[in-house]
């Protein structure tokens, strides 16, 4: 029973998610009903009754508690009125001479209706969700205990797995550890070994959703998951100029777009292109005082995993990675464990996709549980000294990062207005390319043509007379990745002996242009 000091505490506040009041002098309002059934729904909560909305204590016509009482059990527990039944048994207390009743509702485990009618808790209001199938739905989502990444798919074979995929897991993971055990699996009995399972109500064996989200190709995930995709914007104006622009604006809609439908390994690598072609790179030495850390990688592989990996994906939400000229914020839906604005401090996570999340570890695409935000709190203000974290959980899981001054720039006038735009006659020329990066129109179209299929260092050197790999890397391929050209299959170890470099949708574009340009 709640105290009367704690009582006073929640009438101060205020109505919110988990806090509603009810004037109900005399008798049971309707309301109440659709109150219980959206705290049960969402998250749980109190509802006092003879309470005004602004907190008042009214107080409960002595001679109606009773009745009040008995007309609220009596309803919670009919299945032709409240399905399934839920006993509540409302508490009495007297505050300042005045009689209030209060139910302490807790979150269920299922999914309730009042009248046959759904209703959810938004913010501090009731709202009838019955007509909206994807509300309705993403209630039954909420409450499912089970990951979704366990749906197994029987028609699923080997053939509808993506081979390259399966390469570039056990490349990462030969780095770290030669003698796992996976490496030397198939990659049918990897898969056996880790996503196999049998679809309730059938029996059928098959292939898990993991599975196919990891490894698929993208016809197979847009067969089983079509609603699989991550949004990645880049616009050059500041988040706040873009919430509120001045009419001298042109009008941006984007300037570099990537909507991605592959698999989570390869949506991993183009997120993390994306990042480094639209973000600036800043350095600086690791622990040991030897090795060079890019600490825009450093920070920002923990965000595109956290975003990849604690996603609900059977949820029709699009995932989002906006870049500004300030700031990263990434969107996702997702089952939440904590609600509502969190300091990165008091981030409690837990896995959410953990077959998902074994892979990504495993390839160290991942840390353990709680070191992602730690590296994120430690290289943050490297990078930007008054970098400043938001993160608001619900649902839409919402996480903010500054990384620059909206100050430090002006606005870029003529910038293009779309990624199609690039390659046309608001881009780069090639002599502007070429007078930028100090490298001749020969020397860009020989290791941009040579990369449209993905091709090793040794193999571009080849085609130069040149000697030195340090050199080359510094003098064209470091130049070419910074301006977007060119792109690292391996962008989170720029060093790897496996990797491989390809030219990027800015780079094809420029090849595509007259030379005359």
């Amino acid at each position: 029973m709640l105290s009367t000091d704690k009582i006073k505490d929640l009438l101060s506040h205020g109505e919110n998610k988990q806090v509603e009041f009810k004037k109900c002098t005399d008798k049971v309002s309707a309301s109440v009903y659709e109150t219980v059934c959206s705290f049960l729904n969402a998250e749980g909560g109190y509802i006092f009754l003879g309470v005004d909305d602004d907190g008042t204590i009214l107080g409960i016509n002595p001679k109606c508690v009773t009745d009040m009482t008995k007309s609220i059990i009596n309803t919670l527990n009919n299945p032709e009125q409240f399905l399934p039944p839920m006993p509540i048994t409302p508490e009495q207390t007297e505050i300042d001479g005045k009689i209030i009743l209060y139910l302490n509702v807790p979150e269920s485990e299922q999914v309730h209706r009042y009248k046959n009618r759904f209703y959810d808790r938004w913010g501090d209001a009731d709202n009838d969700v019955s007509k909206h199938t994807y509300l309705v739905k993403n209630m039954f989502m909420r409450k499912e205990k089970e990951s979704s990444e366990n749906e197994v798919f029987p028609d699923v074979t080997l053939a509808d797995m993506d081979e390259e995929s399966f390469k570039i897991m056990r490349s990462h993971i030969s780095i770290h550890n030669s003698n796992h055990p996976w490496l030397s699996m198939t990659n049918e009995e990897f898969l056996k070994s880790l996503f196999w399972g049998k679809q309730r109500g059938t029996n059928r064996e098959g292939y898990k959703l993991a599975a196919i989200l990891l490894f698929g190709k993208e016809q197979t995930i847009l067969n089983c998951c079509p609603w699989h995709r991550t949004d990645a914007i880049y616009r050059s104006i500041s988040y706040e100029r873009f919430l509120h622009p001045l009419p001298t604006d042109p009008d941006i809609r984007y300037n570099d777009r990537d909507m991605i439908c592959v698999n989570l390994i390869q949506s991993y690598i183009r997120l993390l292109n994306f990042v480094q072609r639209n973000m600036p790179d800043k350095f600086r030495l690791a622990d040991n005082g030897i090795d060079r850390l890019d600490l825009r990688v450093m920070i920002f592989r923990e965000v595109i995993s956290n975003t990849l990996l604690h996603r609900e994906y059977i949820s029709s939400y699009t995932n989002k990675f906006l870049i500004f000229r300030d700031r990263v914020i990434t969107e996702n839906w997702t089952k939440p464990f904590q609600t509502g604005d969190i300091d990165i401090n008091d981030w409690r996570t837990r896995t959410k996709n953990p077959l998902i999340t074994k892979v990504f570890r495993e390839m160290k695409w991942a840390e353990e549980l709680g070191s992602g935000q730690k590296n994120i709190r430690k290289y943050a203000p490297l990078y930007f000294e008054n970098s400043e974290i938001e993160i608001h959980s619900g649902e839409e899981f919402v996480f903010s990062i500054t990384y620059r001054d909206p100050k430090e720039f002006e606005f870029a006038e003529n910038i293009p207005t779309s990624h199609r735009q690039v390659g046309t006659k608001s881009a780069l020329s090639w002599q502007q390319v070429g007078t930028k990066l100090a490298l001749s129109q020969k020397e860009i179209k020989t290791i941009l043509e040579a990369c449209l299929l993905e091709n090793s260092l040794t193999q571009i050197i080849a085609l130069f007379n040149f000697s030195d790999r340090t050199k080359f890397k510094r003098k064209y391929i470091n130049p070419l990745i910074a301006e977007g050209l060119l792109a690292m299959t391996v962008p989170d170890k720029p060093n790897s002996r496996l990797q491989k470099y390809y030219t990027t949708e800015k780079g094809k574009s420029l090849l595509c242009q007259d030379e005359s340009n």
